[in-house]
C-alpha cells in the first residue's frame, strides 16, 4: 500500500462540508469496516444505462453507468500520446494530450486506462469540475462527485466494495460485488517523489478536480484488502486513473 505521507486533517481543513471519508492511506486494517456483501459476476451488472448511454470519444468506446442521479464513465479514461515517464507532462501546455501507461509499458493503457498528471489531467485548468480531458458534456469530478457517490454507495467503509470489479484484482478483494456497476479497476499509480510505479492489481486510484494546496489534489483510492474507499491528499506531478462524470 502507498504511504500517505500528509495527515487528512489538511483535507478537511480546506473543504466545507465534509464528513469522515478522509483518512490517511497508512491505516491498518481493522481501522476499515469490512463489507460481508455476497460477490456476484461482473457480467450481470456491465450495462449501458439508457440515460447515460455509450461514448465514443477519441477513437475509443467508453462504457457509462447511472449511480443515483449520476452518470460515470465505467472504465477509465485512455485518451491521448503515450509519453515515457521520464518526460513531466506538466511541463508546458503545448495543445497535445499526453499520458503514461503502467510500468512504461504503452500496452498496460489498453486495458488498465492512461495514468495521468492532475494539470495534463485539468487542461490546465484550476477549477473544480472543469472539463479537463474529458469529452464535452462530461468533467473531471469534483471532490463534491466522489463524496455524493460514496454517500449513495452506503459511506466510505462499504462503498469501495460496491466500487470494485470483482474481476482483475489481487485476492482476496474484500468485499468486492461491483454492485454500483463502476467497476473501478486495480491499475496502480506513478508515485513521481520514488519515482516509481506501485500497487497494479492491488489499488486503483483516482484523481478529483479539488485542489488542496500548492501542488496536491484531492486523490481517491480502493484497496484490494478492505471493501473502504478513501480521499487523501496526492501530489499533483503523481500519475493516477481518471473516470469522468456527466455535466
Amino acid at each position: 500500500m502507498k504511504k500517505c505521507m500528509i495527515a487528512a486533517v489538511l483535507i478537511l481543513s480546506m473543504l466545507q462540508g465534509t464528513f469522515p471519508l478522509f483518512a490517511q492511506k497508512g491505516q491498518s486494517e481493522a481501522e476499515v469496516a469490512v463489507s460481508q456483501a455476497k460477490i456476484n459476476p461482473d457480467s450481470t451488472i456491465k450495462t449501458d444505462s439508457l440515460s447515460c448511454g455509450l461514448l465514443n470519444y477519441g477513437g475509443q468506446v467508453y462504457h457509462t453507468v447511472k449511480i443515483g442521479s449520476q452518470c460515470w464513465m465505467s472504465d477509465n479514461l485512455n485518451i491521448g500520446k503515450w509519453t515515457d515517464e521520464s518526460q513531466i507532462q506538466k511541463e508546458q501546455d503545448n495543445g497535445v494530450i499526453e499520458k503514461y501507461c503502467y510500468g512504461n509499458d504503452f500496452t498496460q493503457c489498453d486495458f488498465w486506462g492512461g495514468l495521468y498528471q492532475w494539470d495534463e489531467l485539468m487542461a490546465y485548468s484550476l477549477v473544480s469540475g472543469a472539463q479537463g480531458i474529458c469529452p464535452t458534456g462530461w468533467h473531471v469530478p469534483s471532490s463534491q462527485d466522489w463524496k455524493n457517490l460514496i454517500r449513495y454507495l452506503g459511506m466510505n467503509s462499504e462503498a469501495g466494495g460496491k466500487l470494485k470489479s470483482t474481476l482483475s484484482w489481487q485476492n482476496p478483494n474484500v468485499g468486492a460485488t461491483n454492485f454500483s456497476g463502476f467497476s473501478a479497476l486495480p491499475g496502480g499509480y506513478y508515485d513521481f517523489m520514488a519515482k516509481q510505479w506501485h500497487d497494479l492489481y492491488r489499488e486503483g486510484y483516482y484523481w478529483s478536480s479539488e485542489i488542496i494546496s500548492k501542488g496536491t489534489a484531492v486523490g481517491v483510492y480502493l484497496e484490494y484488502r478492505t471493501s473502504g474507499v478513501t480521499m487523501y491528499e496526492e501530489y499533483q506531478p503523481s500519475a493516477l486513473s481518471v473516470r469522468c462524470i456527466k455535466n
